[in-house]
């Protein structure tokens, strides 16, 4: 070989091996880039620009029993969570993940769509493309045999623009939280904390510091919310019974009734 067929055989070569690592990634960048807490961010890690290109993603999940679209959960049942992302572009891609409220992954995640997958990353699983596509995609999660809290779902996803490299596409994320339904929060055997005064008008007092606040009403729609308090406001609350669902310090999920007279 003379030295320039040589040459041109070099370039040929890095040309190839540049565009295949640019297109690296068409089949999910492996790890997780949910943007999650604790997670590796999202996509923007790969894809930069601040391209407009009309994309959102949106995250829903439907009961696999009824088929409604549910925004709580139920112990030990079925889901399909769907991940639909908008955009001009033929070719997108998502990481998704379902974690409790100390940031660990929870339920089983698996039955992925055509186009995507499922796997392991560190105690987490991670739905993933494996192939962009136009958008929408679909996987089975099966909730923890008990309650534990809140439940999110993340999810974070890129629009690319097909010019085959890493800029100028649009980088977009969301979450979705399903809350513990009131039966589980009844029958929780978790610890039980006493809140004063009870009955009250217009304002309710913890024990402690709690985490991931919530006042649920008696058919379970969560009516109030704090990240972190030791007291709470309850004066736009009509009278009746409610219950609150929060973690403590450690951690573990704590509850009690009260009633707003």
């Amino acid at each position: 070989m003379n030295k320039k067929h040589f040459r041109i055989g070099l370039l040929t070569l890095t040309i190839s091996l540049v565009a295949t690592a640019v297109l690296s990634n068409a089949s999910g960048p492996g790890g997780d880039r949910t943007g999650a807490p604790g997670s590796s961010g999202t996509c923007s890690g790969c894809h930069g620009g601040t391209a407009v290109l009309g994309g959102d993603i949106v995250v829903t999940a439907v009961d696999v029993a009824s088929t409604k679209t549910v925004t709580s959960y139920e112990p030990g049942k079925k889901y399909t969570i769907g991940i639909k992302m908008g955009g001009t572009s033929l070719r997108k891609g998502f990481h998704a993940t379902v974690l409790d409220a100390s940031n660990k992954g929870v339920g089983t995640m698996n039955n992925p769509s055509t186009g995507s997958t499922t796997y392991a990353s560190g105690t987490r699983t991670i739905a993933s493309h494996n192939t962009p596509g136009l958008g929408v995609w679909y996987f089975d999660w099966t909730a923890p045999a008990t309650a534990v809290g809140n439940v999110t779902i993340y999810a974070a996803g890129v629009v690319s623009n097909a010019n085959n490299n890493d800029n100028g596409d649009q980088v977009v994320k969301t979450s979705l939280v399903l809350t513990a339904p009131v039966s589980a929060v009844k029958n929780e055997s978790s610890a039980t904390l006493q809140v004063y005064p009870n009955p009250s008008k217009d304002r309710i007092n913890f024990p402690e510091e709690l985490k991931d606040i919530q006042v649920v009403s008696m058919d379970g729609k969560t009516i109030l919310r704090e990240e972190i308090a030791s007291t709470m406001g309850i004066e736009s609350l009509k009278n009746g019974q409610y219950f609150v669902v929060a973690r403590n310090a450690q951690g573990k999920m704590v509850h009690f009734r009260f009633i707003k007279n």
